[in-house]
């Protein structure tokens, strides 16, 4: 009998190992300012004592700026960026301060309008001036503020399953905000996590593939990452976005809406409703698509930026 209790506590320690060997508190962090297997359109500035990274396509044509959105990184557009850069745009696409290979500093405000306002000092760096802004989700929020508070320097405005209008949020963001979302992110997260996000956000769960999940994974493995996207989840829930949302009716830029039909994370009616309180706003809704069309349906959200620019 006490040779099987020995026996059953090596198999239950053995087990605790396996399952925490997987989990946040035994990652192997990615070092702040390092990009795993980078290319010759990676680069990163400094600004304010924060490195940001993002990617540039050159092209002779229109600057286009693409956002991403929560939990995201400049990965969200490496299948449509290459295709607008060939049509002859400027492509530029950005990670936010706390996502992707930017610094994620600890303490710092993570709030939309303050990131918005990060996006506008990166572009006044850049010397990019009055380009085309696309933003998908949290990155399309990003794009309204910019459009409201500095419509100087928008061009056309392109939101894809834009966060906004209230609603019930997504688990991840709602988990997060929570008292336990320190523990869940630090101790839990795994590719599990990362895969079973993915599958909320995709219609076609083919398209979850493991070189896709490790993209996701490796950035949300670096240093101060999960911090980070805690910050912004709870950020997200105090709505301080509101006063944007009812100055939608004065944004004067040419705006697109492109939104997937089967988005369970922001419902197709909010792009709907998006139409509606835009002057002159424009809707496309792609079938059979989730909540990340650059992802999902890389060509035919190329070929719709491409046909609003011209």
């Amino acid at each position: 009998m006490e040779k099987e209790r020995k026996v059953i506590l090596v198999i239950f320690f053995l087990a605790v190992c396996l399952i925490l060997s997987s989990c946040g508190v035994f990652m192997e962090t990615i070092p702040a300012g390092k990009i795993l297997s980078p290319e010759s359109n990676d680069h990163f500035v400094t600004i304010n004592d924060i490195r940001y990274h993002y990617r540039e396509y050159p092209g002779a044509g229109t600057d286009i700026l693409l956002i991403h959105g929560f939990g995201s990184s400049t990965y969200t557009w490496e299948q449509v960026a290459p295709i607008l850069s060939d049509a002859g745009y400027h492509v530029w696409a950005l990670d936010m301060k706390g996502f992707g290979w930017s610094d994620k500093p600890r303490g710092d405000d993570y709030d939309p309008v303050t990131l918005a306002k990060e996006v506008n000092t990166w572009l006044k760096v850049m010397g990019i001036e009055r380009p085309v802004l696309v933003g998908n989700s949290l990155g399309g929020m990003i794009g309204i503020i910019m459009a409201v508070d500095h419509p100087e320097n928008v061009d056309r405005l392109i939101l894809i399953d834009a966060h906004g209008y209230h609603q019930k949020k997504p688990l991840i963001i709602r988990v997060m905000n929570s008292g336990l979302g320190a523990f869940v992110t630090k101790w839990t997260f795994g590719k599990w996590l990362v895969k079973g996000n993915l599958d909320m956000v995709f219609f076609d769960r083919k398209l979850v593939t493991d070189e896709r999940i490790d993209a996701y994974y490796d950035r949300l493995r670096t240093e101060g990452a999960r911090d980070a996207q805690t910050a912004v989840s709870r950020a997200i829930m105090e709505y301080a976005t509101d006063p944007y949302i009812e100055k939608l009716s004065v944004i004067s830029a040419p705006t697109l809406i492109i939104w997937g039909e089967e988005d369970h994370w922001i419902p197709v009616e909010h792009g709907y409703q998006f139409q509606k309180d835009i002057p002159g706003a424009d809707l496309k809704v792609i079938p059979e698509c989730g909540h990340i069309p650059q992802e999902e349906r890389p060509e035919t959200t190329a070929q719709l930026i491409q046909a609003f620019v011209k």
